[in-house]
């Protein structure tokens, strides 16, 4: 009788022997294990009690079982959470994309005028790279890039307007591939269209090509066309001032005085000196000019545009009353977020729209200002261009006066020397200006050299190997396989959640848990059958409810050929377990076996038999319990022939406590005379003393428990209390076991009640 979704526990079965009024009985207790040969208790240690069961781990039968009974609340609660763990992984792993670039930064610099690679150590290229990388994410090229009308009208740029330098500069990053090495690698990450985002990315890379590589390698053109320039000045007066050497020599003679040598020695020494000086005034010369191309490219470039248009706008007056009103609205709507609950009212929301109107009304501003500031700043020089070209002025015109003054400076050293030594003089000022300019065009030659060598630029030396280009990091497909994952795992989780909670109760899955589980021989298995359907003639509950107590009836009828089983208590652990149901179907199925049964309603503070059978509740059991009545103006008769009720009469104090005294000894004892059998319906063993009172008549009791309701623990408590009071457990009959009707029991009960049918309809007519 054991049921299929059970799992069977205790697999070592013994039968002790207990002795009990007399008699040995035997009843199904799972074995303890032996412990292995020279094994000694540990100190401390600590062995349950009772069968495994009662302590035993959660294992799947009960998590199948345990979901059984709160399926609805497992499927309700793992939807719900499955739905907000679905929800809440989509919100954290929205749809992404990377956007990847290349940049090659070389070591090396090109092939220069040398004939060779030259080649650069490597601190200066680290510096070289870490200049570019800061180049890139500059503000002036991120702003050139957004200001070019194709990004600007994007849908992802003009959401982060008007702080969409500031988004861009915190989501680019420009980093050297794998750490070292020549590539950069520009990377972007985030939610935006992947489409818009390579169009942005390749959009930086061109401004920092145009605002960066190109103007480096036009600064460097242009100072190297000023050096050339100047060298070649510097070598034509060299010629010359040779060939006028050579010919004065041809016409000097060896006529001079030692003093006059000396003196035009001294002349000739600060003529050398001039020279110097007039050179360096002149390469200054060139520096002021490069500064002056410098300048006027910087007060034209893009970023100067846009720094002076931010600076305008930082001052207008129309930005600025926006400013207050939006400052002012604000203020309004955290007053009154302060003092109202919940902080939503129908005047918060109006503040919210019309804060909401505000800034639409300054964006829509700000893009017509700057247009129109973008025109006059490009129309119009600038006051940094108008600075710098009369710093430019007032610098040329000082290196002039400085060159004219030592330009006369040398005039006149040069008329001392004419009116001193004559031609050798002349000579030997010529020879010293050779000097000088030898060494100056020595100079120029280096820097031109270096100039050449310089000649890598940026441009030069970095070149964009890859464009951006769009990966997916999640795509909708993976998020949706990310959610319904999360989703599944959380009703798991919540179904286990909700087994383990049941589990708690250990609540009896079926009769192998009171069989093999706590050791009590299970007598019958009851079908979950309705009053009405039990008392319907015919049907397949009552069908199997008749057979399942007939089985009872047996056991009962068989064992009273070798032991005392005439008296029997039904009880249960708790209440609502089935015990008026075993009670009067038993007493029926022993009446039908032929024998005189008397059936006794022992549930005094909630008797229910007398409504069964239709009787009233007086002169029963209590009233005998009073003496109020004999014994045999208690008894019954039934509509059943051979079936008698004893019914529990009115309850008070007194038959309480008459229940505890031996005053029912006479009466059982005529009792067992008059009848075959005793069925007593009594109360629930726990909570209350009264089984445990009639316990000491009967010959022995019979738990009736119910699946999915009854708690192991209470029914092991009431089984040990029975035993610990000397009431004999002849066995459990659990209730509402779904079990198949077998065809054979409910054809036969069908062909009983069709004759019934036919003779209550022949008795009408």
């Amino acid at each position: 009788m054991a049921n299929q979704d059970s799992e069977v526990r205790g697999p070592n079965v013994m039968y002790p022997v207990a002795a009990t009024n007399g008699e040995a009985m035997q009843s199904m207790v799972p074995a303890a294990p032996m412990p292995p040969l020279g094994a000694l208790p540990q100190f401390g240690s600590y062995a349950p009690r009772g069968p495994e069961i009662l302590h035993g781990a959660f294992d799947q039968v009960w998590l199948i079982n345990c979901l059984r009974r709160k399926w609805l609340m497992a499927l309700l609660l793992g939807l719900l959470f499955a739905i907000i763990t679905a929800l809440a992984l989509l919100w954290l792993f929205p749809a992404s994309s990377s956007i990847t670039a290349y940049i090659q930064v070389k070591a090396a610099d090109p092939e220069s005028v040398f004939g060779k690679q030259s080649q650069v150590s490597k601190q200066e290229f680290e510096i070289f790279q870490q200049t570019q990388i800061a180049l890139i994410r500059s503000q002036f090229v991120l702003v050139a890039a957004l200001n070019r009308p194709d990004i600007a009208q994007l849908t992802a740029v003009a959401k982060e307007s008007p702080d969409a330098l500031t988004w861009l500069t915190d989501g680019l990053h420009v980093n050297v591939l794998g750490g070292q090495g020549e590539i950069l690698e520009i990377q972007y990450n985030g939610e935006e269209a992947s489409q818009e985002m390579v169009k942005v990315i390749n959009a930086v890379i061109t401004a920092y090509t145009n605002e960066v590589l190109y103007k480096d390698k036009g600064l460097a053109e242009d100072k190297r066309a000023s050096l050339s320039e100047l060298h070649k000045e510097v070598s034509d007066e060299l010629r010359e001032k040779i060939n006028k050497q050579q010919a004065l020599a041809k016409e000097l003679g060896d006529s001079e005085s030692p003093i006059a040598s000396q003196m035009t020695a001294m002349l000739m020494r600060q003529v050398s000196t001039l020279n110097g000086q007039i050179a360096r005034a002149k390469e200054m010369l060139v520096e002021i000019e490069v500064e002056k191309e410098l300048a006027e490219r910087a007060a034209t470039s893009t970023f100067a545009i846009q720094q002076a248009i931010d600076e305008s706008l930082q001052i207008d007056p129309m930005i600025a009353s926006f400013q207050e009103q939006e400052f002012e609205i604000t203020q309004q709507m955290t007053d009154l977020q302060s003092m109202t609950r919940g902080g939503n009212s129908p005047r918060i929301k109006k503040l919210q729209q019309q804060l909401l109107q505000l800034r639409q009304s300054v964006q829509q501003y700000r893009m017509t200002a700057e247009a129109d500031l973008r025109k006059k700043f490009k129309s119009a020089p600038s006051d940094m261009l108008g600075q710098a070209m009369a710093e430019y002025m007032v610098r040329r015109e000082r290196a002039n006066q400085t060159i004219r003054g030592l330009e006369a400076q040398m005039v006149e050293t040069l008329e001392k020397i004419d009116d001193m030594s004559g031609r050798s003089a002349k000579l030997s000022m010529l020879e010293a200006d050779i000097e000088q300019l030898r060494d100056a065009q020595k100079t120029m030659a280096f820097q031109l050299r270096a100039q050449n060598v310089d000649q890598s630029t940026a441009l030069e030396r970095v070149s964009v190997i890859q464009n951006a280009q769009a990966k997916e990091q999640i795509n909708n497909i993976e998020r949706l396989a990310i959610a319904f994952i999360g989703g599944i795992a959380a009703f798991g989780v919540t179904c286990y959640c909700v087994a383990m909670l049941e589990f708690r109760l250990r609540r009896l899955n079926g009769p192998t848990d009171v069989d093999e589980g706590l050791g009590i021989r299970v007598l019958g298995v009851l079908p979950p059958v309705s009053s009405r359907k039990a008392t319907s003639a015919g049907s397949a509950g009552a069908a199997q409810l008749s057979e399942a107590i007939d089985n009872v009836r047996a056991t009962l009828m068989h064992d009273s050929t070798s032991k005392a089983r005439q008296v029997v208590l039904i009880t249960s652990a708790d209440t609502m377990e089935g015990c008026t149901t075993v009670a009067s179907h038993l007493a029926l199925s022993l009446t039908r076996a032929g024998r005189r049964t008397l059936l006794i309603d022992g549930d005094l503070r909630a008797p229910s038999l007398h409504k069964l059978f239709g009787m009233p509740v007086e002169d029963g059991l209590s009233e005998l319990l009073r003496s109020e009545i004999e014994v045999t103006d208690a008894l019954r008769p039934t509509n059943t022939e051979g079936l008698w009720l004893l019914t529990a009469g009115q309850c008070d104090m007194d038959a309480v406590h008459a229940l505890a005294a031996d005053q029912l000894q006479p009466v059982f004892s005529k009792l067992r005379e008059e009848f075959d059998f005793i069925i007593i319906d009594s109360a629930p063993v726990l909570g209350l003393s009264d089984s445990l009172s009639l316990g000491q008549y009967v010959d022995g009791a019979i738990l009736t428990v119910l699946r999915d309701q009854s708690e192991v623990r209470r029914i092991y408590q009431a089984s040990e209390l029975l035993k610990n009071m000397g009431i004999r457990v002849i066995g459990s009959v659990v209730n509402g076991v779904t079990t198949k009707a077998d065809h054979r029991i409910t054809r036969l009960h069908r062909m009983e009640a069709q004759p019934r049918r036919k003779l209550a309809t022949t008795a009408e007519n």
